[in-house]
């Protein structure tokens, strides 16, 4: 037999849980633009009798068994996998704009293709006249190419700089958000223990992982720490960069910078290593820190990605082959050609003069080293991009350059610097053709990376809205639905109530007749 008083027991709970429902639903509308927030559903079982020998034929109502958040983790994986490659080519995309724009353009808007004609030309007026102007000329435009390559030298450096920052800035960043999701999972642990909802703290923890992603190359894996009477779990994160631990359960591990001081093309760079370990860390193919990396550090070699390292060894390579070309008429391949400068007369009758140098190296600094027995390469191994100059010889008395083939001024002769013309036309100079076949294809080179970076940015953003989309769908809070459930729980509400006015009113009826 039922007990008297199961009515209102019954409507109690039915108030309870209608309340508890209208409680989760306007949570739900009131965070509908919080960033992060997945909506939150209540969960409610049938009570039975209060014991299985019970002979009543009437259950006990509704139960709230917990208020629990709707998401999917197969999504959210997804989305984490795909945003850290999504921050990979976003970064690399930026990165190689920025060298295309210190490549492909020089002081004065002027393209590099154009300068070297100015030059070509200053040489071909100084074939047909040995004027002080002619040569004034010739200096002119071997100086501005000499500052352009300066320029991008010192651009690309000044971006690597830039690079390295950002590798230090980033590693902070991981190691302050791997603390943070560590706490996050002891919290989460302890609230699902102990019976309180955690919903909040884990759309924290997603949120964090959210940032995290777009920084390395994550794998989050989900480890049950507790599940409750009602089926429902709650899990803690395990996150791995590139195969490594990053956070176990409450313990994060963190990353280090180090400066490295060892010769080499990393010297004065970051180094990355595990704090606990000391042993390297390895970055992965996504995130923004394998990009800045492979930006920083990149040479080409070997499959290595072609970053800033790769393009300041190309200006090098153009910078040294030409001017030991210029000067000593030897070529990328060993081979001497023509006389070159060094080889020809000045208007003042002197020979053995250099036109390109590199620092203060005077032509006798470059005749001595020569002389010494050191090949042409091995000489102008010493020049770069950054460090090309004009001889102070031919700066100081534009009589010295070298436009004769022989000591006789007064002959006329100006067979050197149509020999120089050559030079400079060449396309045995480099393996891929004449000067500017060779710097055309640097940009060529750069372009196609610089493209393909783009597109796959697109494209990996494009996939990556898409499945934010369907986590939205799931997760995410709709108005109108809410709404809706706004107007059920209060309907709900309201009947419970008037079952519990009217069992008060059959209670009392009882009361009364047992009181008569």
């Amino acid at each position: 037999m039922a007990s008297t008083f199961i009515g209102v027991a019954i409507a109690n709970r039915g108030l309870s849980a209608s309340q508890t429902a209208l409680a989760a639903t306007t949570n739900n509308i009131s965070n509908v633009n919080t960033t992060g927030y997945s909506r939150q559903v209540v969960n409610q079982i049938a009570v039975g009798p209060a014991a299985v020998y019970s002979r009543s034929t009437v259950g006990n109502g509704t139960e709230v068994t917990s208020v629990t958040r709707v998401n999917s983790f197969r999504l959210d994986q997804k989305y984490w996998t795909e945003t850290s490659t999504l921050g990979y080519y976003e970064t690399t995309a930026d990165y190689l704009t920025q060298i295309e724009i210190y490549l492909d353009t020089a002081a004065n808007d002027t393209t590099f293709s154009d300068m070297m004609s100015n030059f070509y030309s200053a040489l071909e007026t100084l074939a047909t006249d040995n004027s002080a102007a002619a040569r004034a000329t010739v200096v002119g435009y071997g100086e501005d190419i000499c500052a352009y390559f300066n320029e991008a030298a010192s651009s690309l450096t000044e971006l690597r700089t830039e690079v390295n920052t950002a590798v230090k800035t980033t590693v902070e960043q991981i190691n302050s958000y791997a603390s943070q999701i560590a706490d996050l999972n002891r919290q989460i642990t302890v609230a699902a223990t102990s019976g309180a909802a955690a919903n909040e703290l884990e759309d924290r923890r997603d949120l964090l992982l959210d940032e995290l992603s777009k920084l390395a190359d994550i794998t989050v894996t989900a480890v049950t720490v507790y599940t409750a009477a009602d089926g429902t779990a709650t899990s803690s994160y395990t996150i791995t960069i590139n195969g490594s631990t990053l956070v176990s359960g409450n313990k994060a591990r963190q990353l280090e910078c180090y400066t490295v001081t060892a010769s080499g093309d990393q010297q004065g760079m970051y180094g990355i290593r595990w704090a606990d370990t000391g042993k390297d860390f390895s970055a992965g193919d996504s995130g923004s820190l394998a990009a800045y990396l492979a930006i920083r550090d990149g040479t080409g070699a070997n499959g290595d990605s072609k970053g800033i390292l790769y393009y300041m060894g190309q200006l090098d390579t153009f910078a040294r082959t030409f001017a030991a070309a210029f000067n000593e008429g030897v070529y990328a391949d060993g081979s001497q050609y023509y006389a070159g400068h060094a080889g020809g007369y000045g208007a003042d009758g002197t020979t053995g003069i250099r036109f390109f140098t590199y620092g203060d190296a005077t032509s006798a600094d470059i005749a001595s080293l020569l002389a010494g027995g050191l090949t042409a390469g091995e000489v102008y191994a010493s020049l770069t991009a950054a460090n090309i100059a004009l001889t102070s010889d031919v700066t100081a008395d534009t009589n010295k350059i070298a436009a004769s083939s022989s000591a006789d001024a007064a002959s006329g002769n100006n067979e050197n610097a149509n020999d120089l013309i050559s030079i400079c036309r060449d396309t045995r100079l480099f393996a891929v053709g004449s000067p500017v076949d060779y710097y055309d294809s640097i940009i060529a080179t750069l372009g196609t990376e610089s493209a393909y970076a783009s597109r796959q940015n697109s494209r990996q953003a494009s996939l990556v809205s898409y499945i934010d989309d369907c986590r939205s769908s799931v997760s995410g809070v709709s108005t109108n639905e809410e709404t809706a459930y706004l107007t059920k729980y209060q309907q709900a509400y309201s009947a419970s109530a008037q079952a519990l006015t009217t069992w008060s009113e059959v209670l009392a009826t009882t009361i009364n007749m047992v009181s008569d």
